[in-house]
């Protein structure tokens, strides 16, 4: 399964759209169920597509044994990955890849360890390069190797820059389809494991971190800048709140003339300032490249260290999403976010925030400012699906029901995005109270 899986998703649409607007639902047992989820995993399009088609039909299920077992089949898939190998179906442990996304070339290089086995999840770690361009893979694939991990290094649409710049009229420079196409060729190639993408950069990459990382922060087990820092259009717009308690290890030299250190300092007090967790060495004289090989054992040893113990969260008990609609006229190809997480909102104005909070106990508490109505998406994981799940916004309450498993929603998503640790089983949307 691959994210954004654009055909299937489109087949399923057409299809879909085929029909009566408002079909008759169909009862199903677990056992059709399961046969169609079986389907569905084989990664036969057109058996993927038949299983979409056929889950639009379906009733919403309540919560009961039998969909547990549904969804234990989704949780203990397992997908062998093709890998590289060469003319003789040997292994290949080192290389460059080049395919086509919207007819245009994707490179990237990559090192996989010889301990690598393709049934196995294995963490990725991704290197972003500097504005001089794709430079290899080193240190970052020794060190990766060393704890059996994955390294990839891609390369920009432009060869410079993975996030929006001042002036920027080119739309390669701030439009982010090519990452998730990069993203959507490592899973196709490895057995990645979710829960340990590590995301990290130098310079341009650095900048590059801060930007995927802020904007999709529900990815990364752990963010490591180098020599970077948040974009300086954000200003005091920065969405800080997002990434929630995903960590941050952030390293910058004092004396920085190509990158003025001043850059991560404002980025790393944004993050502390909501109670992020940051790790910051600033390097007293030290200037945009020196510091790194006069520091690379201690370096070394701290990102050894972060990615033995980090691990991505998967259920924040709280979640909070921006809106600045002044900056997206400044980037209007830049894909526009309205949420991550378990948390959407949809209608808003020109300046919107939402903060959402799971209270246990099936309890969703929720503050709006200049937003109209919003989807919590539910889990099993997170909430107790037999009994009611309520939602309070703005201290009133606005939802209050049992919810039951619509098989269309978690089908759909997987297939966008296999995540088999993250299934959404039912979404809840929620127009926000008129305030008196």
């Amino acid at each position: 399964m691959r994210h954004r899986n654009s055909a299937l998703l489109l087949l399923f649409a057409a299809t879909a759209f085929a029909e009566d607007a408002s079909p008759k639902k169909l009862k199903t047992d677990s056992p059709v169920r399961q046969k169609r989820i079986k389907e569905f995993l084989s990664e036969d399009p057109a058996k993927q597509a038949l299983a979409l088609t056929e889950a639009g039909k379906w009733e919403r299920a309540p919560w009961s044994d039998a969909v547990k077992k549904d969804l234990e089949l989704i949780r203990g898939a397992k997908f062998a990955r093709t890998g590289f190998k060469d003319a003789k179906g040997q292994p290949v442990f080192r290389g460059k890849e080049v395919f086509k996304q919207n007819g245009i070339d994707r490179e990237f290089q990559w090192v996989v360890p010889k301990t690598y086995d393709p049934l196995k999840p294995t963490p990725l770690w991704i290197y972003l390069h500097g504005s001089n361009g794709p430079m290899g893979t080193e240190p970052w694939s020794t060190w990766a190797s060393s704890k059996g991990m994955i390294c990839v290094a891609p390369a920009s649409p432009n060869r410079q820059y993975w996030h929006p710049v001042d002036g920027a009229t080119d739309p390669l420079v701030y439009e982010e389809s090519f990452f998730f196409a990069y993203m959507d060729a490592w899973r196709a190639k490895f057995n990645v494991d979710p829960e340990r993408i590590y995301l990290s950069g130098f310079s341009a990459g650095g900048f590059g971190s801060w930007w995927f990382s802020l904007r999709y922060p529900e990815y990364w087990a752990a963010v490591m800048p180098m020599a970077g820092g948040p974009p300086s259009n954000w200003g005091e717009r920065g969405p800080y709140e997002q990434p929630g308690k995903l960590g941050y290890w952030i390293w910058h030299g004092e004396l920085d003339a190509d990158v003025p250190v001043d850059l991560d300092r404002k980025g790393v007090e944004g993050l502390k300032k909501v109670g992020t967790p940051v790790w910051y060495k600033e390097y007293a004289g030290g200037d945009h490249n020196t510091w790194f090989p006069k520091d690379e054992a201690e370096i070394a040893k701290v990102v050894l260290d972060v990615v033995e113990k980090e691990r991505r969260i998967l259920w924040p008990s709280r979640v909070v999403w921006c809106w600045d609609a002044a900056w997206y006229k400044v980037f209007p190809k830049t894909a526009p976010l309205k949420g991550g997480w378990w948390l959407e909102f949809g209608e808003c104005g020109d300046s919107a925030r939402i903060e959402a909070e799971y209270a246990g106990g099936n309890l969703y508490k929720v503050t709006t400012r200049d937003i109209k109505d919003f989807t919590i998406r539910v889990s099993p994981d997170m909430a107790d699906l037999s009994k009611p799940v309520v939602v309070q916004v703005n201290g009133k309450e606005a939802f209050n029901a049992v919810v039951e498993v619509d098989f269309e929603l978690l089908l759909k998503r997987q297939a966008s995005w296999s995540d088999p640790k993250r299934l959404f089983t039912s979404e809840i949307h929620v127009p926000v109270p008129a305030s008196k």
